[in-house]
């Protein structure tokens, strides 16, 4: 007597191939998606960078702080002092934010007139990535 279908047995494997194909995409995907974030990070600094440079060349000087507020995107804003002209409108904010700086997003700091540094404390996988003046 012929039975038409599969047997349990061949399900079960098929079923198990599919799981394993489908772990493995969910964990690249997650992958990518985290290197993904870093990469955009990374641009923004840069972005942050070159407009600090201008800012330098404008007035001789680097800004005394950068408002980067990841709650209140609408004041947000890189200017070269308080009378030079607002180079970024709106500071690029992290991707994903987190809790490790006070407003969750980037960081700068002012050692002096020309040096400063530019990190971004949520990164993933270039955990010490940090950008300084030329």
């Amino acid at each position: 007597m012929k039975k038409n279908g599969f047997t349990f047995i061949e399900l079960l494997v098929v079923i198990t191939i599919i799981g394993v194909i489908f772990a493995a995409g969910i964990v690249s995907f997650a992958a990518i998606t985290t290197r993904s974030r870093d990469v955009r990070r990374k641009a923004d600094l840069e972005s942050m960078r070159q407009s600090l440079e201008i800012c330098r060349s404008l007035t001789g000087a680097y800004p005394d702080l950068i408002y980067v507020y990841q709650a209140d995107v609408s004041t947000s804003s890189l200017s070269c002092g308080a009378s030079g002209p607002t180079l970024i409108t709106k500071t690029p904010l992290d991707p994903k934010p987190c809790p490790v700086s006070a407003n969750g997003s980037y960081t700068y700091t002012k050692a002096s007139a020309t040096t400063y540094t530019l990190s971004a404390p949520c990164m993933e996988v270039d955990t010490s990535y940090q950008v300084t003046n030329p």
